[in-house]
C-alpha cells in the first residue's frame, strides 16, 4: 500500500479521489536520482488503492488495459493528483488540469 508513504489523501467525491504526493518518498531516490518522476506504475497502484477506498473495501488487481502515462509528474512541493473514475472502469489522473495517466482497470 502507498497511502501514507507515497501519497496521502486530500479530499473525495463520489466519483473522484485527489492526493498529495510526497516528494520525501523514498521512491524517488531511485526513479531517478537528480531528476525525480512518479513512476508510472504507481498510478496504476494508487488508482486500485483509491478504487478499494471509494468502494469500501480492498481491491486487487484483475486487468488493466490501455493505460498510457501522457505527463510525467515531477514531485514538488505541494504535487497534488486527482483521480477519475468512471462508471466503465476508466480512469483518468489529472495533475493542474493536464491528464498526465489514463487506463482501463478491473477489479476485484
Amino acid at each position: 500500500m502507498l497511502k501514507g508513504i507515497l501519497y496521502d489523501i486530500v479530499s473525495r467525491s463520489d466519483d473522484s479521489v485527489t492526493v498529495r504526493i510526497d516528494r520525501g518518498c523514498g521512491i524517488y531516490q531511485a526513479h531517478f536520482p537528480g531528476y525525480p518522476i512518479t513512476p508510472g506504475v504507481t498510478f496504476v497502484q494508487m488508482a486500485v488503492e483509491l478504487l478499494g477506498l471509494m468502494r469500501g473495501r480492498d481491491m486487487d488487481i484483475l486487468s488493466a488495459k490501455n493505460i498510457k502515462f501522457l505527463s510525467p509528474v515531477i514531485p514538488e512541493e505541494d504535487t497534488t493528483l486527482t483521480f477519475f473514475f468512471g462508471g466503465d472502469g476508466e480512469i483518468k489522473v489529472y495533475h493542474r488540469d493536464v491528464v498526465c495517466a489514463s487506463m482501463k482497470v478491473t477489479a476485484g
